[in-house]
């Protein structure tokens, strides 16, 4: 799989990069999340051991790869967003210049590729991956990742350093009573926005994150999605609400990671979580 660099015009089988091309869930409850996931998305999964990187999952939908899951070695469950790159080691190092930290060193993960994890100057934690030639990733479907934002606090900070990694042009949205909210394109394609945490709801508590939203079945809905997940044990944190995307709202796994749903299907006006979520339990 070549990752080519942003301005080029890649064959339908190859990345820009910058763009997002795997998601992690990082638990502390394997089991559970893997039951979980499976009742509400119709995941399948495949386990692979190896010496150097340890056991990971595989999570499949009809036969395609979307997601990983691996066994937490802390007390706290995330959802991981990896971000494409032609050059995993060249990435950290001009990333590292930019302020970035490196949380997780560069390892090869067989089926994935070379992948690492920082945490950038806006204090939120990504992944880069550089993928193997025979890596797949299925976005933009029910049970796969449709949407991701970036919740921060330092907001232009976010937007420098991302614009300097990858090269994202932006556009600006936002009004009264609403959060700054800034797309992230490649090539004119979207592929990321970074929504600036409301004052209001910010404590000494609060944490940068991602936002990861899996899409809901048109022919099911957010609502009822929502209605599946409180039954095989997830939280609540957003209650349905309309967006530019869809009709969305964000859960908890039974393991505490947060995530959202969305049937885009569904699109209505400029809305995002962050103007509901309260960022804290």
């Amino acid at each position: 799989m070549a990752v080519v660099v942003p301005g080029q015009t890649p064959p339908q089988w190859e990345l820009v990069a910058g763009m997002p091309c795997w998601i992690e869930l990082i638990t502390t409850n394997l089991d559970r999340a893997r039951e979980f996931y499976a009742g509400l998305f119709d995941w399948s999964y495949e386990t692979h051991s190896d010496p150097v990187s340890g056991e990971h999952v595989i999570a499949t939908r009809e036969g395609f790869p979307v997601a990983s899951l691996r066994a937490a070695s802390g007390d706290r469950s995330v959802w991981r967003l990896y971000l494409a790159t032609p050059d995993c080691a060249a990435a950290v190092e001009r990333a590292e210049g930019l302020g970035a930290v490196l949380t997780v060193p560069g390892n090869h993960v067989p089926q994935i590729g070379t992948k690492a994890v920082l945490s950038g100057p806006s204090e939120a934690e990504f992944g880069l991956l550089q993928p193997e030639e025979t890596w797949q990733f299925d976005v933009g479907l029910p049970g796969t990742l449709m949407w991701a934002e970036l919740v921060t606090i330092r907001s232009q900070t976010a937007d420098h350093f991302f614009q300097q990694l990858f090269g994202y042009e932006h556009e600006q949205f936002g009004a009264e009573h609403r959060s700054d909210y800034s797309v992230w394109y490649l090539d004119g394609e979207s592929v990321l926005a970074r929504v600036s945490m409301i004052r209001d709801f910010i404590t000494e508590a609060t944490k940068p994150h991602w936002l990861l939203y899996l899409g809901a079945d048109e022919g099911i809905g957010t609502d009822e999605m929502v209605r599946n997940a409180v039954a095989l044990g997830g939280r609540v944190r957003v209650d349905p609400y309309d967006s530019s995307i869809g009709r969305a709202a964000v859960l908890r796994d039974p393991t505490g990671a947060r995530f959202a749903v969305v049937d885009s299907s569904q699109a209505g006006e400029f809305g995002t979580a962050a103007n509901y979520d309260p960022y804290e339990d």
